[in-house]
């Protein structure tokens, strides 16, 4: 008598639970992809402001003033700041809030479609001081610096 051969292959059970593995995984990949993708966008921001400050100690030394302008080039009348107003890519714009002879700030405030919700707005000023507030308006200078 001949025996029968076991069938070769998947059941159906096999593949929903391996499709369902793959889905999940998928998942929890693309989440962590984007909060890198954002903490990388947020120090580029932080970058910017320090770079910023460092320019606008430079320009108080030249001028007896700060800056109240950036994308300015070498020569430009009226003077201004050598710093790009978007970050890389585009996802932080940049802006003098306030300059005047004692005190500056700049802040950068999260644009564009796949803006940080944790750090919607960052700023420096005169003395250093480093701010950042969330898209409710919450202090969380801790976590984006």
């Amino acid at each position: 008598m001949a025996q029968a051969r076991a069938a070769a292959g998947f059941t159906l059970i096999e593949v929903v639970i391996a499709l369902a593995v793959v889905a999940i995984t998928t998942m929890i990949a693309a989440s962590t992809y984007r909060s890198h993708l954002r903490r990388g966008h947020r120090a580029q921001a932080a970058q910017a402001l320090l770079m910023a400050a460092v320019e606008q100690e430079k320009f108080h030394l030249a001028h007896g003033s700060y800056g109240n302008r950036l994308d300015a080039a070498i020569g430009d009348d009226p003077p201004g700041l050598p710093v790009a107003s978007h970050t890389p890519g585009g996802h932080y714009a940049l802006a003098v809030e306030i300059a005047s002879a004692a005190e500056f700030r700049v802040v950068a405030t999260a644009s564009g479609s796949q803006s940080d919700p944790a750090c919607q707005v960052m700023s420096i000023d005169e003395s250093g001081r480093r701010l950042a507030t969330n898209s409710q308006g919450g202090d969380s200078a801790r976590r984006c610096w």
